[in-house]
């Protein structure tokens, strides 16, 4: 889908060597709907120095579908004229798109065919052992109210935390036989897929195509389906929010991680700052060529 190319601002031109990249989740970790435009404009001001000084490029690895990411990045962009584009998205954990020489997001074509040869495949073969699985689960769980997602016949939206997890039960036990299925959970959100198609294998892919070492790659994110960046990019420095499952904490301190005492994009600002810069040995007078100091900032400065 190539509505991307659409969005209002554009990607900044690639600097002269790209050393870094930073992959972000959406949803409760880099937006917060309603957050205050301040935690926005200092994200972007951040990343804009970062990039001038360290060749780091950015992207969003997220379970949204391209349309839902579309409209989440037009309330992340609006009224701030400093915004600006990702390097790349990750769509339905396993989509991508990259910026063009013109900043735009372009598909990832030759990752994208693959993702959906493997796709449509898997549901060839299995997909009506999943329709019977889901309507068990409807009839079974009714008092959840489960419901489908219109524009993802294979995914599941469960609005009660305590039902995920007896839903992810079930699930778990009748797919187990099947190596290729794997499911995506993500807030109240389950989704079948390939696995070897998830975040993680997404994140390589978009690594390798930059030239950038995992060992310089920094993954953010709280929910279960960003767990598959992180072990599939052992190296990559992991940081969380506080709001972040618990799952999710027990893997950023395994390795080279940082989890902040603050939630959703104060925790991801809190990240950047106390997390990602001295890890990569980055200097804190990046902080001062992106005015930091200003307005929401004034809690983060040293």
């Amino acid at each position: 889908m190539e509505l991307m190319r659409f969005l209002p601002v554009r990607a900044l031109p690639l600097p002269e060597e790209s050393r870094y990249l930073f992959s972000f989740d959406f949803d409760d970790t880099l937006f917060t709907l309603g957050g205050p435009a301040g935690e926005r404009r200092s994200f972007f001001r951040l990343m804009r120095a970062l990039r001038a000084r360290y060749g780091v490029l950015w992207g969003i690895n997220t379970g949204r579908d391209p349309v839902y990411l579309r409209e989440g990045l037009m309330d992340m962009f609006q009224d701030d004229p400093e915004a600006f584009a990702p390097d790349f998205t990750v769509t339905m954990e396993r989509n991508v798109h990259l910026a063009d020489a013109e900043g735009r997001l372009m598909p990832g074509v030759c990752w994208n065919d693959a993702c959906a040869v493997a796709h449509d495949s898997l549901f060839s073969r299995y997909g009506r052992m999943l329709e019977e699985l889901m309507e068990h689960l409807e009839k079974q769980f009714s008092g959840l109210e489960l419901q489908r997602q219109q524009h993802d016949a294979f995914s599941l939206v469960v609005n009660d935390a305590r039902g995920l997890d007896a839903v992810s039960g079930v699930i778990h036990g009748t797919v187990a036989p099947y190596e290729e299925i794997v499911t995506q959970r993500a807030g109240p959100y389950l989704r079948f897929s390939h696995r070897d198609y998830n975040k993680g294998t997404a994140l390589a892919f978009i690594a390798s195509r930059f030239g950038i070492p995992y060992a310089h790659t920094a993954i953010f994110g709280d929910g279960h389906n960003d767990l598959d960046a992180m072990r599939n990019l052992p190296e990559a420095f992991r940081c969380c929010p506080s709001n972040a499952a618990e799952e999710v904490k027990a893997m950023t301190v395994s390795g080279h991680g940082y989890i902040s005492p603050k939630a959703r994009t104060m925790g991801v600002l809190d990240g950047l700052v106390r997390g990602v810069l001295p890890h990569f040995g980055m200097r804190q007078d990046v902080l001062k060529a992106a005015e930091w100091k200003r307005g929401a900032d004034e809690s983060f400065s040293e």
